[in-house]
């Protein structure tokens, strides 16, 4: 049974990950504890409430896993925030508030530091234990550039060109990282931005199950063979 930690695994994608493997021994990290609550107990797992923008946490969090497990297998980044407008439109009432500083701060610290923050936490565990999985659910933002979305392609640019930097690296340490880019998803990623999508362009999204379903793929590779990065989205939303 493989030791997995999953971030953002309260809710949509990061949700129906744990579902999927919940077989395996999770470890769910989630700042929303009422619904981190449910899905621990729905999958019979361990979770944590921490907020990964917070350097203190994290060290905290890395902390209590070392005293209480014995090996990491798997580290999964879900946790992420969703931010749109064209520069141009960051002072129109339906980008505004989305685009405050404060919160464009937040996003930037979710999708980059957070994923890149738990990643070197978990590197020195999967290092002396020889070996490791790493999955980063980042985006087809990650891979291509959408005016419409500038602070968000630039996020999930970033943690790309990160994840492509330590690629050999950390396979130089038996340690596989692969970066799942999913187009648009079913979920309420958006809604809770305030940018609720219309219906009609909604339903060609995957569900959170498609992009768990990838990810349970990537993991039953055998451990030799590695996927850098994969692209997924629904034949109906080119």
């Amino acid at each position: 049974m493989k030791n997995v930690i999953i971030t953002g695994s309260a809710n949509g994608v990061g949700k129906a990950i744990a579902k999927i493997l919940k077989e395996d021994n999770l470890i769910l990290i989630d700042i929303d504890e009422d619904n981190l609550k449910e899905v621990a107990k729905e999958t019979k797992s361990q979770y944590y409430v921490c907020n990964i923008t917070d350097d203190k946490q994290i060290i905290s969090l890395i902390d209590d896993i070392k005293k209480n497990y014995e090996k990491v297998d798997c580290l999964i980044n879900c946790a992420g925030m969703w931010i749109s407008g064209d520069i141009s439109k960051t002072e129109e009432p339906l980008y505004k508030e989305m685009n405050e500083l404060n919160r464009i701060k937040k996003v930037i610290d979710t999708n980059v530091f957070g994923t890149i923050a738990m990643i070197k936490s978990i590197f020195p565990i999967m290092k002396k234990q020889g070996y490791g999985q790493i999955i980063n659910i980042n985006s087809q933002s990650g891979v291509m550039c959408e005016p419409p979305f500038p602070i968000y392609n630039a996020s999930k640019t970033g943690t790309n060109a990160f994840r492509k930097a330590i690629q050999n690296d950390l396979a130089q340490n038996n340690i596989k990282i692969t970066d799942v880019c999913p187009g648009l998803i079913q979920t309420d990623f958006y809604k809770r931005a305030n940018n609720e999508l219309p219906k009609e362009i909604m339903n060609t999204g995957l569900t959170p199950e498609d992009v768990a379903n990838t990810v349970k793929f990537v993991l039953d590779l055998p451990h030799e063979i590695t996927i850098p990065s994969i692209e997924v989205r629904h034949i109906k939303n080119y």
